[in-house]
């Protein structure tokens, strides 16, 4: 975490605090991985772009696990708010930002990342679609983003859904959250592996052919941990529909 002071009245002699940062453990306990094979046929005839046919899907796929574990870090989240009406509306959002402004959270890198049925309601506000209130000529909109309101970053994020008794949405500050990647050692056995770094991943990719059956798989994998840093920087807004 951060290191925190305090501002202190100079008399006759300064007052020295302590500069440590705090630390906090992340356990590195996920592995995540995906692995498909590949004819020599496909390779030859239908396969004209690897990369963007095959790697950049499976990119996709460890994008949607990891946001997917990190929106369930919620259930860690103490500060809640219940949606005032029938309609997700502004006002959920000031209630919530409330929250991290009096957990002093830095007016930078404020986020709130909403569900798609929130989404709906917030694009009904004159609020969030007319171009001269969002201040940005329509930019934000044509961008896929609902733009910055209220000194919060907001995005739509298609992995919230309801869960048991309702849908997460969220608004918290960077520091409320961390998560830790570490590329795993390439394998000895392997003739063809590598490491390569994807968004700031470390993932570990590994082919093998089988000349029996002239199939190659890829296997792509990576290790991880996330946790709930400060939880006061963070707060849930619950959309029981």
């Amino acid at each position: 975490k951060p290191a925190t002071f305090v501002a202190k009245d100079f008399v006759t002699e300064i007052e020295i605090q302590d500069a440590n940062e705090v630390t906090v453990p992340v356990k590195m306990d996920k592995h995540y991985d995906v692995s498909f094979q590949v004819t020599s046929k496909e390779m030859t005839l239908d396969i004209a772009d690897f990369s963007e046919q095959l790697i950049k899907p499976a990119m996709l796929a460890f994008n949607d696990k990891i946001d997917a574990d990190l929106i369930a870090l919620h259930s860690k989240i103490t500060n809640t708010v219940d949606m005032t009406g029938d309609v997700f509306a502004p006002k959920d959002l000031i209630k919530a930002r409330k929250h991290i402004v009096d957990a002093s959270a830095p007016t930078t890198n404020r986020y709130a990342v909403i569900g798609t049925e929130a989404e709906a309601d917030l694009l009904n506000t004159e609020l969030f679609v007319s171009a001269e209130k969002v201040g940005d000529e329509g930019t934000a909109l044509r961008e896929a983003s609902l733009g910055r309101k209220f000194g919060l970053d907001i995005y739509t994020d298609q992995n919230i859904k309801k869960g048991s008794a309702y849908t997460p949405n969220l608004v918290f500050h960077k520091n409320a959250f961390a998560f830790v990647t570490r590329p795993l050692a390439l394998p000895q056995g392997a003739s063809k592996a590598a490491i390569m770094n994807y968004n700031g991943y470390g993932l570990r990719v590994v082919f093998g052919y089988d000349v029996n059956t002239k199939v190659d798989t890829v296997s792509i994998d990576m290790i991880c941990g996330m946790t709930v840093l400060e939880k006061s920087l963070a707060a849930v807004i619950k959309d029981a529909r």
